[in-house]
């Protein structure tokens, strides 16, 4: 029969699956040890209250000599839970103790982050450990407020899959699903994407519902949004649920610069985002369809920049972005040891080799570059990778309407941007409200 105090511990952290209450006897007299799994190793802290309570001769002595904190009320043991603390208390209530356990070592999988490079912060990255990825976010938010909810998932394979979000904060409705479709999991869940494709059909969107982090400081920021994050067992990364298109053009980071600064740096990101998916498009308009737009000046030079060019403007772009997005694959998959090697080859060699054998102009090559630089500006692999896709379709449109094709191409890219939704919340929201009441 647990007491007062116990019952009062145990409603606060009803919805945390990583908080226990394990009962123990000493000395004919049972006591109740509580805390947090991914804090506290529940094992050697048992063992090492069982070694002091086999040194005091009773119950009592064992409380006074376990901590200088002891006999306090309800509230300072919640908060003593929530530091990551052993709270244990009597079997009648009356005697309690807050201790410094055998904490999980949250530090033996922690590395710098090798997908993402804050700046004038904290360097810390998320492990394979989902216990060690959520004690990193609970050391660091200490409040009641931080709900964390466990399940497993998967058919052949179970894997365990946390659900973090801030009561109060995150709304009930976006709970309630993101629970239903945990929970209605079927299938083995081997990717994000496996994942992914549980919150709505997006099998032929690059758009995904769900943003990826390595960073401890970005999921607590996205958790303070209003956001749920989840973490998935011997996964690296934080998932943020719903993805926003401002996740790729806004971090939590820029506000280490004076604000005049951190919008400079939005600004850019935006410059980017545009760049990376008109310029291509835009080249190919000038150049073929409708050079009558250059000054005489300007369109002799990119008609000289041209010359002796087999190539249409269209066939010379395509082949140049397909090449480069190549190149940056190729990056990615090999070795660190490799990759400045074939970044040096494809990017200067086989440039400047292209250019002298007339396949490319020189004015093509400073292009493709800009854009690679762009797509490298916006936040996330993920968000990089679908809107070097997207340049695409205006690419085409372009090599058919010109300028007309570009604007058109643009546009149609915004509204299926604003057309896609996560539990029915739009892609294009600037900010999750916060919901008033609590779950």
């Amino acid at each position: 029969m647990r007491n007062k105090i116990v019952k009062e511990i145990e409603a606060t952290f009803s919805n945390q699956g990583d908080f226990f209450i394990e009962e123990e006897l000493v000395d004919q007299t049972k006591i109740f040890l509580i805390g947090f799994k991914t804090l506290v190793d529940l094992t050697k802290s048992k063992l090492y209250v069982q070694q002091m309570a086999d040194s005091n001769t009773s119950v009592k002595a064992l409380f006074i000599n376990l901590n200088d904190r002891v006999n306090v009320d309800a509230k300072q043991l919640i908060k003593g839970i929530l530091e990551g603390n052993l709270v244990i208390v009597s079997e009648d209530g009356k005697q309690n103790a807050i201790v410094n356990p055998i904490v999980q070592s949250l530090r033996s999988s922690v590395s710098e982050p090798k997908n993402e490079s804050p700046i004038q912060s904290s360097t810390d990255a998320f492990g394979d450990d989902i216990n060690t990825n959520v004690g990193m976010i609970r050391k660091r938010l200490t409040t009641a407020s931080l709900c964390h909810c466990s399940y497993e998932v998967g058919d052949l394979e179970k894997r365990k899959l946390s659900m973090l979000y801030i009561k109060g904060r995150t709304p009930n409705a976006l709970i309630d699903k993101v629970d239903q479709q945990l929970k209605g999991i079927k299938s083995d869940i081997d990717t994000i994407d496996d994942l992914n494709l549980q919150f709505g059909k997006r099998r032929l969107s690059p758009v995904s519902h769900l943003f990826a982090t390595e960073l401890p400081i970005s999921a607590i920021h996205s958790l303070k949004e209003n956001k749920i994050v989840l973490f998935l067992d011997n996964c690296p990364f934080a998932l943020v649920f719903p993805n926003l298109l401002w996740d790729m053009l806004v971090s939590i980071n820029d506000r280490n610069f004076p604000s005049i600064l951190s919008f400079m740096l939005r600004f850019f990101r935006v410059i980017g985002l545009v760049a990376t998916l008109i310029l291509p498009a835009l080249y190919v308009a000038l150049v073929s369809v409708n050079p009558e737009v250059f000054k005489l000046d300007l369109a002799l030079f990119v008609a000289k920049s041209r010359e002796g060019i087999p190539l249409t403007a269209f066939l010379e772009t395509i082949a140049m972005v397909v090449l480069v997005d190549l190149i940056l694959e190729a990056i990615v998959r090999l070795p660190k040891s490799v990759g400045p090697a074939i970044t040096m080859v494809g990017g200067i060699i086989l440039g400047q080799a292209m250019v002298e054998a007339k396949l490319v102009s020189n004015l093509l090559v400073i292009v493709i570059t800009a854009v690679v630089i762009a797509s490298s500006s916006v936040i996330g692999m993920q968000n990089s990778l679908y809107i070097r896709l997207l340049k695409y379709p205006i690419l085409i449109l372009a090599s058919l309407f010109g300028i007309l094709g570009v604007c058109t191409g643009f546009i149609f890219t915004i509204i299926y941007l604003a057309s896609l939704t996560s539990v029915d919340i739009p892609y294009m929201t600037f900010r999750i409200k916060k919901e008033g009441a609590t779950k």
